[in-house]
Protein backbone atom coordinates (compact mmCIF):
# COMPACT_ATOMS: atom_id res chain seq x y z
CA UNK A 1 0.00 0.00 0.00
CA UNK A 2 1.14 3.53 -0.72
CA UNK A 3 -0.15 5.22 2.44
CA UNK A 4 2.50 5.01 5.13
CA UNK A 5 2.69 6.45 8.64
CA UNK A 6 6.25 7.52 7.95
CA UNK A 7 5.06 9.96 5.28
CA UNK A 8 2.64 11.55 7.74
CA UNK A 9 5.33 11.90 10.37
CA UNK A 10 7.89 13.18 7.90
CA UNK A 11 5.57 15.65 6.18
CA UNK A 12 5.53 18.00 9.16
CA UNK A 13 9.31 17.94 9.37
CA UNK A 14 9.62 18.61 5.65
CA UNK A 15 7.28 21.59 5.92
CA UNK A 16 9.42 22.93 8.76
CA UNK A 17 12.43 22.72 6.47
CA UNK A 18 10.59 24.61 3.73
CA UNK A 19 9.49 27.25 6.26
CA UNK A 20 13.17 27.74 7.03
CA UNK A 21 13.80 28.26 3.33
CA UNK A 22 11.03 30.84 3.03
CA UNK A 23 12.16 32.67 6.16
CA UNK A 24 15.74 32.70 4.89
CA UNK A 25 14.56 34.44 1.72
CA UNK A 26 15.81 31.93 -0.83
CA UNK A 27 12.30 31.35 -2.18
CA UNK A 28 9.64 33.96 -1.48
CA UNK A 29 6.26 32.77 -0.24
CA UNK A 30 4.46 35.98 -1.19
CA UNK A 31 1.89 35.34 -3.92
CA UNK A 32 3.32 31.85 -4.20
CA UNK A 33 3.15 30.11 -7.56
CA UNK A 34 1.75 26.63 -7.10
CA UNK A 35 3.08 23.51 -8.73
CA UNK A 36 0.01 23.35 -10.99
CA UNK A 37 0.54 26.94 -12.12
CA UNK A 38 4.19 26.24 -12.85
CA UNK A 39 3.27 23.23 -14.97
CA UNK A 40 0.64 25.20 -16.88
CA UNK A 41 3.19 27.92 -17.56
CA UNK A 42 5.54 25.25 -18.89
CA UNK A 43 2.89 23.77 -21.16
CA UNK A 44 2.12 27.18 -22.67
CA UNK A 45 5.72 28.03 -23.57
CA UNK A 46 7.62 24.77 -24.09
CA UNK A 47 8.85 24.46 -27.72
CA UNK A 48 8.64 20.66 -27.74
CA UNK A 49 4.95 20.83 -26.91
CA UNK A 50 4.36 23.52 -29.53
CA UNK A 51 6.10 21.33 -32.11
CA UNK A 52 4.04 18.26 -31.17
CA UNK A 53 0.83 20.28 -31.46
CA UNK A 54 1.79 21.47 -34.92
CA UNK A 55 2.65 17.90 -35.94
CA UNK A 56 -0.75 16.70 -34.75
CA UNK A 57 -2.45 19.51 -36.64
CA UNK A 58 -0.50 18.68 -39.80
CA UNK A 59 -1.58 15.05 -39.49
CA UNK A 60 -5.22 16.13 -39.14
CA UNK A 61 -4.91 17.89 -42.49
CA UNK A 62 -3.52 14.70 -44.03
CA UNK A 63 -6.58 12.88 -42.71
CA UNK A 64 -8.76 15.48 -44.35
CA UNK A 65 -6.90 15.03 -47.63
CA UNK A 66 -7.53 11.28 -47.58
CA UNK A 67 -11.30 11.85 -47.62
CA UNK A 68 -11.10 13.65 -50.96
CA UNK A 69 -11.24 10.29 -52.77
CA UNK A 70 -14.88 9.71 -51.81
CA UNK A 71 -16.03 12.98 -53.39
CA UNK A 72 -16.32 13.82 -57.09
CA UNK A 73 -13.58 15.67 -58.91
CA UNK A 74 -14.68 18.59 -61.12
CA UNK A 75 -12.36 20.16 -63.69
CA UNK A 76 -12.83 22.91 -66.24
CA UNK A 77 -10.59 23.75 -69.19
CA UNK A 78 -10.21 26.82 -71.41
CA UNK A 79 -7.86 27.14 -74.38
CA UNK A 80 -7.45 29.41 -77.39
CA UNK A 81 -4.92 30.03 -80.13
CA UNK A 82 -3.94 29.64 -83.77
CA UNK A 83 -4.41 26.47 -85.83
CA UNK A 84 -3.33 25.50 -89.33
CA UNK A 85 -5.02 22.39 -90.71
CA UNK A 86 -4.25 20.31 -93.81
CA UNK A 87 -6.46 17.25 -93.77
CA UNK A 88 -9.26 15.54 -95.63
CA UNK A 89 -11.76 18.11 -94.38
CA UNK A 90 -9.86 21.08 -95.80
CA UNK A 91 -8.97 19.32 -99.03
CA UNK A 92 -12.60 18.35 -99.57
CA UNK A 93 -13.39 22.05 -99.74
CA UNK A 94 -10.66 22.61 -102.32
CA UNK A 95 -8.33 24.27 -99.84
CA UNK A 96 -5.03 22.54 -99.18
CA UNK A 97 -4.51 24.20 -95.76
CA UNK A 98 -6.64 26.43 -93.60
CA UNK A 99 -5.69 28.88 -90.82
CA UNK A 100 -8.22 29.26 -88.00
CA UNK A 101 -8.48 30.85 -84.52
CA UNK A 102 -9.20 27.78 -82.41
CA UNK A 103 -11.01 27.90 -79.02
CA UNK A 104 -11.81 25.09 -76.57
CA UNK A 105 -14.03 24.93 -73.49
CA UNK A 106 -14.66 21.84 -71.34
CA UNK A 107 -16.02 20.66 -68.01
CA UNK A 108 -15.60 17.16 -66.55
CA UNK A 109 -16.92 15.47 -63.42
CA UNK A 110 -15.33 12.21 -62.26
CA UNK A 111 -16.79 10.16 -59.41
CA UNK A 112 -14.90 7.11 -58.21
CA UNK A 113 -17.27 4.18 -57.84
CA UNK A 114 -14.87 1.41 -56.84
CA UNK A 115 -11.13 1.13 -56.28
CA UNK A 116 -10.76 -2.11 -54.38
CA UNK A 117 -11.41 -0.34 -51.04
CA UNK A 118 -8.08 1.52 -51.31
CA UNK A 119 -9.66 4.87 -50.44
CA UNK A 120 -11.50 3.42 -47.46
CA UNK A 121 -8.26 1.92 -46.19
CA UNK A 122 -6.42 5.21 -46.69
CA UNK A 123 -9.05 7.11 -44.71
CA UNK A 124 -8.82 4.65 -41.82
CA UNK A 125 -5.03 4.75 -41.97
CA UNK A 126 -4.88 8.54 -41.72
CA UNK A 127 -7.51 8.60 -38.97
CA UNK A 128 -5.41 6.17 -36.92
CA UNK A 129 -2.27 8.21 -37.57
CA UNK A 130 -4.13 11.28 -36.33
CA UNK A 131 -4.98 9.43 -33.12
CA UNK A 132 -1.32 8.46 -32.82
CA UNK A 133 -0.20 12.07 -33.30
CA UNK A 134 -2.60 13.27 -30.61
CA UNK A 135 -1.38 10.54 -28.26
CA UNK A 136 2.22 11.55 -28.97
CA UNK A 137 1.28 15.13 -28.16
CA UNK A 138 -0.22 14.04 -24.85
CA UNK A 139 2.86 11.94 -24.12
CA UNK A 140 5.08 14.97 -24.75
CA UNK A 141 2.91 17.08 -22.45
CA UNK A 142 3.13 14.41 -19.73
CA UNK A 143 6.92 14.17 -20.08
CA UNK A 144 7.42 17.94 -20.02
CA UNK A 145 5.04 18.27 -17.06
CA UNK A 146 6.95 15.62 -15.14
CA UNK A 147 10.18 17.46 -15.85
CA UNK A 148 8.60 20.67 -14.55
CA UNK A 149 7.51 18.86 -11.38
CA UNK A 150 11.03 17.54 -10.90
CA UNK A 151 12.60 20.99 -11.32
CA UNK A 152 10.03 22.59 -9.00
CA UNK A 153 10.59 20.06 -6.21
CA UNK A 154 14.34 20.11 -6.71
CA UNK A 155 14.39 23.88 -6.29
CA UNK A 156 12.62 23.52 -2.95
CA UNK A 157 14.98 20.74 -1.87
CA UNK A 158 18.08 22.77 -2.69
CA UNK A 159 16.71 25.75 -0.80
CA UNK A 160 16.03 23.52 2.19
CA UNK A 161 19.62 22.28 2.16
CA UNK A 162 20.88 25.87 2.22
CA UNK A 163 18.62 26.73 5.16
CA UNK A 164 19.77 23.65 7.08
CA UNK A 165 23.39 24.42 6.28
CA UNK A 166 23.10 27.99 7.50
CA UNK A 167 21.42 26.81 10.68
CA UNK A 168 24.36 24.47 11.21
CA UNK A 169 26.79 27.31 10.46
CA UNK A 170 25.14 29.39 13.17
CA UNK A 171 25.76 26.57 15.65
CA UNK A 172 29.43 26.57 14.62
CA UNK A 173 29.64 30.34 15.07
CA UNK A 174 28.07 30.11 18.53
CA UNK A 175 30.33 27.23 19.53
CA UNK A 176 33.43 29.00 18.20
CA UNK A 177 32.56 32.09 20.23
CA UNK A 178 32.12 30.06 23.41
CA UNK A 179 35.33 28.06 22.92
CA UNK A 180 37.29 31.23 22.12
CA UNK A 181 35.99 32.86 25.30
CA UNK A 182 36.98 29.79 27.32
CA UNK A 183 40.46 29.88 25.79
CA UNK A 184 40.86 33.58 26.49
CA UNK A 185 39.79 33.04 30.09
CA UNK A 186 42.38 30.28 30.46
CA UNK A 187 39.91 27.40 30.72
CA UNK A 188 40.17 25.96 27.20
CA UNK A 189 43.06 25.15 24.89
CA UNK A 190 44.26 26.60 21.61
CA UNK A 191 43.74 23.20 19.97
CA UNK A 192 40.01 23.39 20.72
CA UNK A 193 39.84 26.79 19.03
CA UNK A 194 41.74 25.59 15.95
CA UNK A 195 39.59 22.46 15.64
CA UNK A 196 36.42 24.50 15.89
CA UNK A 197 37.68 27.01 13.32
CA UNK A 198 38.40 24.15 10.93
CA UNK A 199 34.95 22.65 11.37
CA UNK A 200 33.38 26.07 11.00
CA UNK A 201 35.29 26.54 7.72
CA UNK A 202 33.99 23.19 6.46
CA UNK A 203 30.45 24.20 7.41
CA UNK A 204 30.84 27.50 5.57
CA UNK A 205 32.14 25.66 2.50
CA UNK A 206 29.10 23.38 2.56
CA UNK A 207 26.79 26.40 2.67
CA UNK A 208 28.57 27.98 -0.31
CA UNK A 209 28.25 24.74 -2.29
CA UNK A 210 24.55 24.55 -1.42
CA UNK A 211 24.04 28.15 -2.54
CA UNK A 212 25.79 27.36 -5.80
CA UNK A 213 23.35 24.48 -6.31
CA UNK A 214 20.47 26.91 -5.71
CA UNK A 215 21.88 29.31 -8.31
CA UNK A 216 22.21 26.48 -10.82
CA UNK A 217 18.71 25.36 -9.93
CA UNK A 218 17.37 28.83 -10.72
CA UNK A 219 18.88 28.65 -14.20
CA UNK A 220 17.46 25.17 -14.76
CA UNK A 221 14.05 26.26 -13.43
CA UNK A 222 13.90 29.17 -15.87
CA UNK A 223 14.99 27.00 -18.81
CA UNK A 224 12.30 24.39 -18.15
CA UNK A 225 9.41 26.48 -16.82
CA UNK A 226 10.14 29.86 -18.38
CA UNK A 227 9.78 31.80 -15.12
CA UNK A 228 12.04 32.68 -12.22
CA UNK A 229 11.59 30.55 -9.05
CA UNK A 230 10.82 33.50 -6.80
CA UNK A 231 7.40 32.39 -5.50
CA UNK A 232 7.26 28.66 -4.76
CA UNK A 233 5.20 26.72 -2.24
CA UNK A 234 5.45 23.15 -1.02
CA UNK A 235 2.73 21.13 -2.82
CA UNK A 236 0.66 18.45 -1.18
CA UNK A 237 1.46 14.84 -1.94
CA UNK A 238 -0.01 13.63 -5.22
CA UNK A 239 -3.35 11.91 -4.73
CA UNK A 240 -5.36 9.33 -6.64
CA UNK A 241 -2.53 6.83 -6.97
CA UNK A 242 -3.23 3.13 -7.53
CA UNK A 243 -3.13 1.07 -4.36
CA UNK A 244 -1.46 -2.01 -5.85
CA UNK A 245 1.01 -2.77 -8.62
CA UNK A 246 -1.61 -4.80 -10.47
CA UNK A 247 -3.98 -1.84 -10.42
CA UNK A 248 -1.19 0.45 -11.61
CA UNK A 249 -0.44 -1.82 -14.57
CA UNK A 250 -4.12 -2.01 -15.51
CA UNK A 251 -4.55 1.77 -15.38
CA UNK A 252 -1.38 2.26 -17.43
CA UNK A 253 -2.60 -0.11 -20.15
CA UNK A 254 -5.80 1.92 -20.45
CA UNK A 255 -4.36 5.43 -20.18
CA UNK A 256 -0.67 5.60 -21.06
CA UNK A 257 -0.41 7.86 -24.15
CA UNK A 258 2.75 6.22 -25.48
CA UNK A 259 1.02 2.84 -25.56
CA UNK A 260 -2.04 4.48 -27.15
CA UNK A 261 0.20 5.92 -29.86
CA UNK A 262 1.78 2.53 -30.56
CA UNK A 263 -1.67 0.91 -30.79
CA UNK A 264 -2.92 3.62 -33.17
CA UNK A 265 0.17 3.25 -35.35
CA UNK A 266 -0.43 -0.49 -35.57
CA UNK A 267 -4.07 0.14 -36.54
CA UNK A 268 -2.82 2.53 -39.22
CA UNK A 269 -0.45 -0.11 -40.57
CA UNK A 270 -3.29 -2.64 -40.76
CA UNK A 271 -5.41 -0.17 -42.74
CA UNK A 272 -2.46 0.63 -45.02
CA UNK A 273 -2.03 -3.08 -45.72
CA UNK A 274 -5.70 -3.36 -46.72
CA UNK A 275 -5.40 -0.25 -48.87
CA UNK A 276 -2.37 -1.66 -50.70
CA UNK A 277 -4.32 -4.78 -51.62
CA UNK A 278 -6.83 -2.64 -53.50
CA UNK A 279 -4.61 -2.60 -56.60
CA UNK A 280 -5.56 -6.24 -57.19
CA UNK A 281 -9.02 -5.05 -58.22
CA UNK A 282 -10.17 -2.92 -61.15
CA UNK A 283 -10.96 0.76 -60.76
CA UNK A 284 -14.38 1.98 -61.88
CA UNK A 285 -15.18 5.68 -62.41
CA UNK A 286 -18.26 7.56 -63.52
CA UNK A 287 -17.32 10.37 -65.94
CA UNK A 288 -19.64 13.18 -67.01
CA UNK A 289 -18.30 15.76 -69.45
CA UNK A 290 -19.16 18.49 -71.92
CA UNK A 291 -16.98 20.30 -74.49
CA UNK A 292 -17.56 23.30 -76.75
CA UNK A 293 -14.90 23.79 -79.41
CA UNK A 294 -14.88 26.37 -82.21
CA UNK A 295 -12.89 26.29 -85.47
CA UNK A 296 -11.09 23.04 -84.77
CA UNK A 297 -9.42 20.56 -87.12
CA UNK A 298 -10.12 22.62 -90.21
CA UNK A 299 -13.86 22.86 -89.55
CA UNK A 300 -15.31 26.31 -89.24
CA UNK A 301 -17.92 26.64 -86.48
CA UNK A 302 -18.90 24.81 -83.32
CA UNK A 303 -17.97 21.26 -82.43
CA UNK A 304 -19.77 20.27 -79.19
CA UNK A 305 -19.83 17.00 -77.21
CA UNK A 306 -21.69 15.81 -74.11
CA UNK A 307 -20.63 12.47 -72.58
CA UNK A 308 -21.75 10.21 -69.73
CA UNK A 309 -19.51 7.18 -69.33
CA UNK A 310 -18.56 4.47 -66.87
CA UNK A 311 -14.85 3.72 -67.21
CA UNK A 312 -13.14 0.56 -65.96
CA UNK A 313 -9.38 0.51 -65.59
CA UNK A 314 -7.42 -2.58 -64.64
CA UNK A 315 -3.66 -2.68 -64.29
CA UNK A 316 -2.17 -5.82 -65.75
CA UNK A 317 1.50 -5.09 -65.20
CA UNK A 318 3.59 -2.26 -63.77
CA UNK A 319 7.03 -3.77 -63.49
CA UNK A 320 6.20 -5.57 -60.25
CA UNK A 321 5.73 -2.27 -58.37
CA UNK A 322 2.24 -3.07 -57.09
CA UNK A 323 3.25 -6.48 -55.76
CA UNK A 324 6.25 -4.90 -54.04
CA UNK A 325 3.96 -2.25 -52.54
CA UNK A 326 1.72 -4.93 -51.06
CA UNK A 327 4.75 -6.73 -49.61
CA UNK A 328 6.03 -3.45 -48.16
CA UNK A 329 2.70 -2.72 -46.48
CA UNK A 330 2.58 -6.22 -45.01
CA UNK A 331 6.12 -5.89 -43.63
CA UNK A 332 5.34 -2.50 -42.10
CA UNK A 333 2.26 -3.96 -40.45
CA UNK A 334 4.35 -6.70 -38.85
CA UNK A 335 6.92 -4.12 -37.73
CA UNK A 336 4.19 -2.00 -36.13
CA UNK A 337 2.86 -5.07 -34.35
CA UNK A 338 6.28 -5.79 -32.87
CA UNK A 339 6.67 -2.14 -31.88
CA UNK A 340 3.36 -2.37 -30.04
CA UNK A 341 4.55 -5.45 -28.18
CA UNK A 342 7.77 -3.66 -27.30
CA UNK A 343 5.88 -0.61 -26.05
CA UNK A 344 3.75 -2.85 -23.84
CA UNK A 345 6.82 -4.48 -22.33
CA UNK A 346 8.53 -1.14 -21.77
CA UNK A 347 5.43 0.23 -20.08
CA UNK A 348 5.17 -2.78 -17.77
CA UNK A 349 8.84 -2.38 -16.87
CA UNK A 350 8.53 1.37 -16.28
CA UNK A 351 5.44 1.08 -14.07
CA UNK A 352 6.96 -1.79 -12.09
CA UNK A 353 10.26 0.04 -11.64
CA UNK A 354 8.60 3.26 -10.48
CA UNK A 355 6.33 1.31 -8.14
CA UNK A 356 9.28 -0.52 -6.59
CA UNK A 357 11.25 2.71 -6.22
CA UNK A 358 8.35 4.37 -4.43
CA UNK A 359 7.90 1.43 -2.07
CA UNK A 360 11.64 1.43 -1.36
CA UNK A 361 11.67 5.16 -0.63
CA UNK A 362 8.70 4.87 1.72
CA UNK A 363 10.42 2.13 3.69
CA UNK A 364 13.74 3.98 3.83
CA UNK A 365 11.99 7.10 5.10
CA UNK A 366 11.23 5.25 8.32
CA UNK A 367 14.93 4.72 8.93
CA UNK A 368 15.86 8.24 7.86
CA UNK A 369 13.32 9.66 10.32
CA UNK A 370 14.59 7.32 13.01
CA UNK A 371 18.10 8.58 12.35
CA UNK A 372 16.99 12.19 12.80
CA UNK A 373 15.02 11.38 15.95
CA UNK A 374 17.85 9.42 17.56
CA UNK A 375 20.41 12.10 16.72
CA UNK A 376 18.19 14.79 18.21
CA UNK A 377 17.87 12.66 21.34
CA UNK A 378 21.65 12.28 21.52
CA UNK A 379 22.02 16.04 21.16
CA UNK A 380 19.62 16.59 24.04
CA UNK A 381 21.52 14.13 26.24
CA UNK A 382 24.85 15.75 25.32
CA UNK A 383 23.48 19.15 26.30
CA UNK A 384 22.49 17.74 29.69
CA UNK A 385 25.89 16.09 30.11
CA UNK A 386 27.65 19.32 29.09
CA UNK A 387 26.29 21.07 32.15
CA UNK A 388 27.68 18.23 34.26
CA UNK A 389 31.10 18.47 32.64
CA UNK A 390 30.84 15.06 30.98
CA UNK A 391 30.77 16.45 27.43
CA UNK A 392 32.59 19.24 25.61
CA UNK A 393 31.36 21.83 23.14
CA UNK A 394 33.25 19.95 20.43
CA UNK A 395 31.23 16.84 21.28
CA UNK A 396 28.05 18.85 20.75
CA UNK A 397 29.40 20.19 17.49
CA UNK A 398 30.03 16.64 16.26
CA UNK A 399 26.43 15.73 17.04
CA UNK A 400 25.19 18.91 15.32
CA UNK A 401 27.06 17.90 12.17
CA UNK A 402 25.60 14.41 12.35
CA UNK A 403 22.13 15.91 12.77
CA UNK A 404 22.69 18.09 9.71
CA UNK A 405 23.60 15.07 7.60
CA UNK A 406 20.56 13.19 8.91
CA UNK A 407 18.20 16.08 8.12
CA UNK A 408 19.66 16.58 4.64
CA UNK A 409 19.23 12.86 3.91
CA UNK A 410 15.66 12.91 5.23
CA UNK A 411 14.84 15.99 3.16
CA UNK A 412 16.19 14.29 0.04
CA UNK A 413 14.13 11.19 0.84
CA UNK A 414 10.97 13.22 1.38
CA UNK A 415 11.31 15.02 -1.94
CA UNK A 416 12.22 11.75 -3.69
CA UNK A 417 9.02 10.19 -2.35
CA UNK A 418 6.97 13.14 -3.60
CA UNK A 419 8.55 12.98 -7.04
CA UNK A 420 8.15 9.19 -7.22
CA UNK A 421 4.41 9.64 -6.75
CA UNK A 422 4.27 11.99 -9.71
CA UNK A 423 6.40 9.58 -11.75
CA UNK A 424 3.87 6.84 -11.05
CA UNK A 425 1.05 9.13 -12.17
CA UNK A 426 2.97 9.90 -15.37
CA UNK A 427 3.60 6.23 -16.16
CA UNK A 428 -0.11 5.48 -15.72
CA UNK A 429 -1.15 8.46 -17.86
CA UNK A 430 -2.78 10.39 -15.00
CA UNK A 431 -0.28 13.19 -14.36
CA UNK A 432 -1.95 16.01 -16.29
CA UNK A 433 -5.35 15.16 -14.82
CA UNK A 434 -3.90 15.27 -11.31
CA UNK A 435 -2.03 18.54 -11.84
CA UNK A 436 -5.09 20.28 -13.26
CA UNK A 437 -6.56 20.24 -9.77
CA UNK A 438 -3.60 22.06 -8.24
Amino acid sequence: MLTRNNETRGASLLRKFVVLVLMAGYISSVSAITLGEAVRATLSTNPDIAASRQSAEAQSFLARQSKAGIYPSIEIGLAGGWEQSNNTTTRATGVESLDLSRTEKSIRLTQRLFDGFSTRGLIKQQASLTEAALARQTNTEEAVSLRAVQVYLEMLRRGSVVALGEENLQHHDTTLTKISERYESGVGTRVDVVQTEGRRAQSKSNVLLAKRDVANGRAEFYRVIGEQPVNLSLPDNASGLPSTLTQALTIAEDNNPELEAAQAEYDAAVSADKSARGNKYPRIDLELGATRNDDTDGTIGANDDVTAMVRLTYNLYKGGAEKARRSEASARMMAAQESLRGAQRELDEDVTTVWNELQDILVRLEYLEAHVASTEEVLQVYNEQLSLGKRTLLDLLDVQNELLRAKVALTAGQFSARFARYRLLASTGQLLENLNGQ
